[in-house]
């Protein structure tokens, strides 16, 4: 039997796409910056419950229509259990086609979710942003209700489009056998999703970046529920290949938790990479410098240890430092390519994915 699940002022019908809005961020000039809620729900049953998010970073438009052609009418036709769907999690940012809101003075939306309770200072939490505030509201109902999540991005200006898994922390014995079953389900979900698997950055640079509070971060480590990050195509643009890859990617992940009926579709027109080894991604080379950067390679292809992958070169067209070649320090593949021709000293110039020899649990003694 179908329970009535209801978030904000959308509440679910057995059978039916409802619509509805959460309230987010109070305007100084009146009215409310809110998240719209789509919940689509089947004829047999509430559960399972998938969550699928997107827009978090207002200029990554992929996901937003990822979602839009994902929930259809002839989806719900054929839907067990329910999907609850955030199009964006950054309207202001959205509207201005800009990674942050503007009155977020420049800080990453998607940072600001919860993390695990005592992993902070009660000063880094006593004077939180309205959006980070909204976020905690909205993540209440998401620890509530959610079994699985999906949260949908952009990477650079050009890429391949990659999912990502991210480490399950935890703190003693007792934790680390519901964090191997933990990843061992995010596992799962990765292989059904049917995109390239690339590992997020090493723990230590994962938590300096407050990744554990990003969307699919803090629904892991903080709430345990299964959840991945899914990175498409550039930004400021859609990219129509890679949307269709998502919805075939997340309705494989449907069929896998008993959702949806039928074989897995085939992910078609994009780069499915795998080297026979688990990768991470990492921003490399980086530049000594300032100068202008034109790379030599494209999202998807292989590098090997040595490979000239960019090269460096003054306002003029001078090369930097002898040939201005940048070199690859690994082997590996290229993720995608950032949106810059100027670089400043010490900036990566691209994403690379690399030989991940780390675990994908990880005991972390103190704050996280």
């Amino acid at each position: 039997m179908a329970h009535e699940i209801q978030i904000g002022t959308a509440r679910s019908q057995p059978g039916a796409i409802t619509y509805g809005t959460l309230d987010a961020v109070p305007l100084p000039t009146g009215g409310m910056d809110s998240f719209p809620i789509v919940i689509a729900q089947g004829k047999n049953g509430s559960s399972p419950v998938l969550w699928v998010t997107g827009n978090i970073h207002g200029a990554e438009f992929d996901g937003l229509a990822a979602i839009h052609h994902l929930l259809t009418p002839e989806l719900v036709e054929q839907l067990t259990g329910t999907v609850i769907a955030v199009p964006t999690l950054n309207p202001a940012g959205l509207r201005t086609a800009e990674r942050s809101p503007y009155y977020l003075h420049g800080r990453d939306p998607n940072r600001l979710f919860p993390p695990m309770a005592g992993t902070v200072d009660e000063s880094d939490m006593a004077y939180p942003t309205a959006l980070e505030t909204a976020y905690a509201r909205l993540f209440e109902r998401i620890a509530a209700t959610a079994d699985y999540l999906i949260d949908l991005h952009d990477y650079g200006a050009i890429s391949i489009p990659f999912a990502i898994r991210d480490p399950v922390l935890y703190r003693n014995g007792r934790e680390k056998a519901l964090a191997q079953k933990l990843q061992d389900t995010v596992g799962e979900m990765l292989q059904a999703m049917g995109l390239t698997i690339v590992h997020e950055y090493v723990s230590e640079q994962y938590l300096k970046m407050q990744l554990h509070r990003s969307v699919s971060g803090a629904a892991l480590n903080t709430a345990r529920i299964p959840a991945i990050t899914v990175e498409l195509g550039g930004q400021r643009v859609v990219n129509v290949t890679h949307v269709r890859a998502a919805v075939a990617g997340i309705r494989n992940v449907m069929r896998w938790a008993k959702m949806l009926p039928g074989s897995y579709e085939p992910i078609r027109d994009v780069p499915v990479l795998d080297l026979g080894y688990p990768v991470r991604r990492m921003q490399h080379p980086r530049v000594k410098q300032a100068c202008i950067v034109h790379h030599l390679v494209q999202p998807g292809e292989r590098v090997r240890r040595g490979d000239p992958v960019a090269r460096a070169v003054d306002v003029f067209g001078r090369p930097i430092e002898g040939n201005g070649l940048l070199y690859s320090e690994f082997d590996g593949f290229v993720l995608g390519l950032y949106s810059s021709l100027a670089y400043y000293p010490n900036d990566g110039v691209m994403g690379l994915a690399v030989r991940d020899d780390a675990g994908a649990i990880v005991y972390q003694v103190g704050r996280f």
